[in-house]
This record gives structure tokens, C-alpha cells and sequence, in this order.
């Protein structure tokens, strides 16, 4: 059985004085510029969950919960959520599937998705499309150890979820 919870992502109120937590990985050969943006991390909001403080991580794919997430400067700019990395972005991307929770990856330099209505203190949100209606609502599947994140845009559950 794989623990499954609904949950909710804002961003916090609060600023990070620095980058505490790990980068994301780069390709090799990318220049990167001695910005130092920092900003709050974006944490599930659920109040009675396992997942309620933690924190969206930034790696390749997919996106993940964890208890210290990316704390460096985010872009909210063209409907995407970018995780802003010396002169370069991490966009966040709903894939597709068949299913109603859709798994989300980063992308390096690559935004994909432009329906994201986001900012600093608000709700995150995933715009309608022609294949979903507007939503807040994410998945947390605890997966070979980690809190993988969905988007939730119906009632499906993974096979398996209590």
C-alpha cells in the first residue's frame, strides 16, 4: 500500500536569508551567473497530513516534498512556477496522462506549462485547460521513500492508495 494524501501548496510569508538548501543539478557546460536570489519555499498546507511543512524540492523529475526544499529566488512569470538558478530557470511541467493526477517534473531552461497562476503568499493553482477544469489540488504518494507530487484534477487514486 502506498500512503497517499490530498494536499494543498502556498508559499510562506517568510524570506530565506540564503540558499539552505541544495541545488538543483545543471548540464554540464552551462554557464551560471552570481545572482543570489533567494526567496521562501513553496510547502504543503494540509493540516493533519504527514505532508502538512514540507517543502517542494527542485530536481529534474519528478517534483518532490521534502523536508528542506528550494529557498533560492522563483519566477512566476507566463503562467509557469521557475526555479530561478544563476541566470537560468527549473520550470515546473504537468504531463500528461490518462489519469486524473498528473505527474509534474522540472525542466531545465524548458517551460512547458503556462497555465500555473502563482505568487508569492497565494495559493498555487493550475488554470483550466481543455482537458481540466481549475485546480489547487495535488497528490503526495510516498514512493520508494519520497513524496512524489501530483496534480490532482479529478477523484482517480493510484492502484494501491489508502
Amino acid at each position: 500500500m502506498r500512503n497517499v494524501f490530498a494536499t494543498t501548496l502556498t508559499t510562506l510569508g517568510l524570506l530565506a536569508s540564503s540558499w539552505s538548501s541544495p541545488l538543483p543539478p545543471v548540464p554540464p557546460g552551462t554557464i551560471i551567473c552570481h545572482l543570489a536570489r533567494t526567496g521562501p519555499p513553496i510547502v504543503a498546507s494540509t493540516p493533519g497530513t504527514p505532508v502538512t511543512g514540507l517543502q517542494l524540492a527542485v530536481d529534474i523529475t519528478p517534483a518532490t516534498l521534502e523536508k528542506t526544499g528550494f529557498t533560492g529566488g522563483w519566477d512566476f512569470v507566463n503562467g509557469g512556477i521557475g526555479a530561478f538558478y544563476g541566470c537560468h530557470d527549473f520550470w515546473l511541467n504537468i504531463g500528461k496522462s490518462n489519469k486524473s493526477y498528473k505527474p509534474l517534473s522540472w525542466a531545465f531552461d524548458k517551460q512547458v506549462t503556462k497555465n500555473w497562476k502563482a505568487a508569492e503568499g497565494s495559493k498555487i493553482t493550475a488554470a483550466a485547460t481543455a482537458s481540466y477544469k481549475a485546480t489547487s489540488k495535488f497528490l503526495a504518494c510516498k514512493e520508494k521513500g519520497t513524496w512524489t507530487l501530483y496534480l490532482q484534477t479529478g477523484t482517480d487514486m493510484p492502484a494501491g492508495a489508502k
